[in-house]
């Protein structure tokens, strides 16, 4: 091996972590002492270690699997550097190990090498179990904070501010401050206005449409969730964990009695009744939603080659028209099979590298990024001298016109920029992408379809839709063939769903089997 390293470098959020700084000193140490070159080095600065969504370490990961490699030793403090996940540790190091780069960790003793993996593997999972108690810790602390009437963090709901309160405590040499809401006369008027209509049962857009309020409806839906909140009570635990970009049986929201609900912990907008009446609205169109349950597997998605749908005939049977029938086992049986085997082939997985190779493009660069961020600036400069000039005059509806076109202008622009992050993510992902990697992401889409569609879920033609544009069904011949449209970016490459631009082909044509008997 050449004497060629690079040093990994990682700090979370807690205070008590080790610095990048004192890391790197152990680093260089430890190259000295083992007589090693470092080359480069990889710093992720109050980053988790949860997930391998960190900057620097993408790099690295990048550099590791380039044929221009020039290192062939990773140097890194102790294994929690890596991450705290047992499953994301052991990948990497399979990953170093096929590219036959040796991990030196520094805070790990030297040892022969079966007496190292039953260490390494020891602190690997003291990490992970770190990472639990912490997570464990800090949700109490927040339960706590909101019982005391405290918020436990996050973005002040619109018609409130945050005030921020000394509690005369120190934590690493500065003051410790809780916050809490207070009314934000700007903006709480037509919030109010908003939610009292709503609570009378009114229709969201109508209401938004009645007040001309500039609010997307997606925010507003937002709020109807936060009835209580505006009544004048702190709600913790409502929303589910996320976690792998879903949130746990496909449910935003926990049941209301998880919700930890303080009450009169700030000034109300509304009375009790009416956030109740909007809460149950909101209840009542989830349960809906849910009871929607689709009623085949491949509802909508099957049709015949002149476009014409097949439907189900309420008898266990697809139907096209008055005419030709097929029962609904022998037909969702095949195709899950065909679309299996098809999943886990060589031709899928290159037409997914092909598209991700295709899709990298260098479309988004730093300096539109940069760009679309000072105009930003600039239209937030230009907002807050619009409103002091609204502050200095007696009549300031018409500035406060011009400050709500200039907010639309610059959400729109904000808009823009999270998008151009995403791509520019999307491409960071793109270029460490692996075959190995597409087929282990198209073996999770399918096993995704093939658990939901066993549990029944309503959500299964959801799922089969990120994978499937159509299914073609010859009434004459009953040919059968796929037509895919598997969604392809960053997402694609951590092996979750995307919503970026699908991947088409079509699939061979099949039968569907032997017809099924009844029984006598």
């Amino acid at each position: 091996m050449r004497n060629t390293a690079v040093a990994y470098m990682r700090s979370s959020k807690d205070i008590s972590d080790v610095s990048i700084d004192a890391q790197r000193r152990a680093l260089h140490d430890l190259a000295a002492a083992r007589n090693l070159a470092i080359l480069d080095e990889y710093a992720d600065a109050v980053e988790s270690g949860k997930d391998a969504d960190r900057p620097a370490f993408q790099r690295l990961l990048a550099d590791l699997k380039s044929p221009d490699r020039a290192f062939d030793w990773i140097l890194v403090l102790d294994t929690s550097r890596i991450a705290r996940r047992r499953l994301l540790a052991m990948v990497f190091e399979r990953d170093c190990a096929a590219r036959k780069v040796r991990i030196v960790y520094r805070n790990l003793p030297d040892t022969d090498p079966a007496t190292e993996m039953i260490v390494r593997s020891v602190f690997q999972a003291f990490d992970e179990y770190h990472s639990l108690i912490s997570k464990a810790k800090g949700l109490a602390g927040m339960a706590e904070n909101v019982r005391q009437g405290w918020r436990a963090g996050g973005r002040a709901p619109r018609g409130y501010r945050l005030e921020h309160v000394a509690t005369g405590a120190i934590r690493g040499g500065e003051p410790v401050r809780k916050s809490r809401l207070v009314i934000d006369e700007d903006t709480a008027p037509q919030v109010c206005a908003y939610l009292r209509l709503r609570a009378e049962g009114i229709p969201r857009g109508t209401v938004i449409a009645r007040l001309r309020s500039p609010w997307p409806a997606t925010s507003t839906h937002a709020m109807d969730w936060q009835a209580l909140t505006y009544a004048g009570h702190t709600v913790w635990n409502m929303h589910a964990e996320r976690e792998g970009g879903s949130t746990a049986e496909g449910e935003k929201r926990r049941p209301r009695a998880d919700w930890l609900v303080q009450r009169d912990t700030h000034p109300a907008l509304i009375t009790d009744e009416q956030a109740e009446a909007i809460l149950a609205q909101m209840e009542a169109g989830a349960a809906g939603r849910r009871n929607r349950a689709t009623p085949l597997l491949l509802s909508g998605l099957v049709l015949a080659p002149d476009g014409r749908v097949w439907h189900s005939d309420g008898c266990g049977a697809y139907r096209l028209g008055k005419g030709r029938k097929i029962a609904v086992q022998r037909l969702e049986a095949a195709v899950l099979a065909k679309l299996q085997a098809d999943l886990s082939s060589d031709e899928a997985v290159g037409h997914v590298m092909q598209a991700l190779q295709a899709d990298q493009g260098g479309r988004v660069d730093g300096r539109s990024v940069a760009a679309l961020e000072r105009r930003i600036a600039g239209l937030t400069q230009r907002i807050g001298r619009t409103v002091d000039l609204a502050a200095q005059i007696d009549d300031p509806a018409p500035v406060l016109r011009q400050v709500a076109n200039l907010e639309a202008s610059r959400a729109a622009l904000v808009d823009e920029l999270a998008a151009m992050h995403a791509r520019l993510h999307q491409q960071q992902h793109a270029a460490v992408v692996t075959p190995a990697d597409v087929r282990l992401a198209l073996d999770a889409l399918f096993a995704d379809i093939r658990d939901r569609a066993a549990q029944h879920a309503p959500d299964v033609r959801m799922a089969l839709t990120e994978v499937l544009e159509r299914v073609e069904l010859d009434p004459a011949t009953l040919a059968c063939r796929l037509h895919y449209a598997v969604r392809t970016g960053d997402k694609v490459a951590s092996r979750k769903v995307s919503e970026q631009t699908p991947v088409r082909w079509t699939g061979q044509v099949f039968d569907l089997g032997p017809r099924r008997r009844r029984a006598a």
